[in-house]
């Protein structure tokens, strides 16, 4: 039976893997061995096999929060049940992991010391590979700003679109680009840290880390906690390492599971109540630093990473193809996403118009206007990406 198996998989393996594949983002990097740092690292796939399933599932995470997001803004407390708002604080409340779990699995691969290239190396392969498409898409972002400049109203001067780059988020998804190239310029430190540290060690470092960013957003100007605003994601990328190493004990697994799974639950209704207490939606339980988030994202991070998706694989194998396809693009759909559902929601593309509470100009509830529009951004930059990634030298520039 075991040889089976393994001859099942191997065919799947040669069989699914088309010619695009490759990492889809630099949170997606080249494939290496399992990093082998203490006795309680458990035994060593060869191959992360579940690093597909993190990106894929957090791009379509990231969808559905910038897909429903804009139903929060309109919070009323006169109407406290209100079913648009309680959508959008359902939908984010789930997945507030998905933006950190593109930081846990760059921190996973990025941070192992046995990575046999030196600063200059990883600096400049880190560079051409994040900052080529962050430079067409900031391009792409701000046509599609001043679009309306090329109807005549006027271009913006040189000095208002560079102080837009350097200074500002071009578009608010984009701001991804930078805290990461941040991390980046951090590592070739935090590797000489994780290769001499211990396991008690970095397990201070990830106490200390998020304790000192949760107290700098829930209680700003605590004590000496808002003196400590450099750690920021900081935290996410060694605590990516850290769960990739090391085994976790079975109670810890255990609890760690449990609260996460009860997380969401208290940030909706977190989030409900400082919404009622202030008057208007309040984030303060969807920052990724606070603990509720910070647990959902370990819990399910952790549990990825213990899941058997050989086996998986090989009882599902149209599955496993599609999940490995969708996250060789899934860098590109980060960039292309915000496009596709704001040229929806205006109905530019042949006057259809998808959106919180219309389906082709028909209206819906808001539930399943926010099924419909995830769905539909999801195709269309799945579709938009991939037939563009087949021009001819065009995939380093897109993802």
């Amino acid at each position: 039976m075991f040889v089976k198996i393994i001859s099942a998989w191997e065919r799947v393996v040669s069989d699914r893997m088309p010619a695009l594949m490759r990492s889809a983002t630099e949170l997606a990097p080249e494939k290496t061995s399992e990093p082998v740092a203490a006795s309680s690292v458990s035994t060593p796939r060869p191959k992360r096999l579940y690093a597909d399933y993190i990106r894929t599932c957090a791009a379509l995470g990231v969808v559905l929060i910038h897909a429903t997001g804009t139903y929060l803004f309109n919070f009323n407390p006169d109407a406290p049940l209100d079913t648009r708002w309680w959508t959008g604080n359902v939908c984010s409340s789930l997945v507030r992991w998905a933006t950190p779990f593109f930081i846990l699995l760059s921190g996973s691969f990025m941070l192992s010391p046995s990575r046999p290239e030196t600063i200059k190396e990883f600096l400049l392969k880190r560079v051409q590979r994040v900052l080529q498409p962050f430079a067409f898409w900031s391009l792409v972002y701000l046509a599609y700003q001043y679009r309306g400049s090329f109807a005549g109203s006027g271009f913006p001067g040189p000095g208002e679109v560079l102080h837009k780059i350097f200074f500002q988020d071009v578009y608010y998804h984009l701001w991804f680009i930078p805290m990461i190239m941040g991390l980046y310029l951090l590592t070739p430190t935090f590797r000489i840290f994780v290769k001499n540290a211990s396991r008690a060690d970095i397990e201070y470092f990830l106490v200390v880390a998020f304790t000192f960013t949760a107290f700098q957003h829930l209680l700003p100007g605590f004590f000496v906690f808002k003196y400590v605003g450099w750690l920021g994601f900081i935290g996410f990328y060694v605590l990516g390492y850290y769960l990739s190493t090391y085994t976790l004990r079975p109670l810890v697994r255990k609890w760690l599971y449990g609260l996460g799974l009860l997380a969401p639950v208290f940030t909706a209704i977190g989030t409900w109540w400082v919404s009622m207490d202030t008057g208007a939606h309040d984030q303060k339980f969807y920052i990724y630093s606070s603990p509720n988030v910070v647990i959902m994202t370990a819990a399910l991070f952790a549990w990825f990473k213990e899941h058997d998706w050989e086996a998986f694989a090989v009882r599902r194998p149209k599955v496993d193809a599609l999940v490995r396809q969708f996250a060789a693009l899934s860098f590109g759909i980060y960039f292309v996403h915000v496009l596709i559902l704001d040229v929806l929601k205006n109905g530019y593309l042949a006057g259809i118009r998808i959106s919180a509470d219309f389906f082709f100009g028909y209206a819906v509830h808001p539930v399943l206007g926010a099924l419909l529009q995830w769905v539909s951004a999801v195709l269309l930059s799945v579709g938009v990406i991939y037939l563009l990634s087949k021009i001819r030298g065009a995939k380093k520039w897109l993802m």
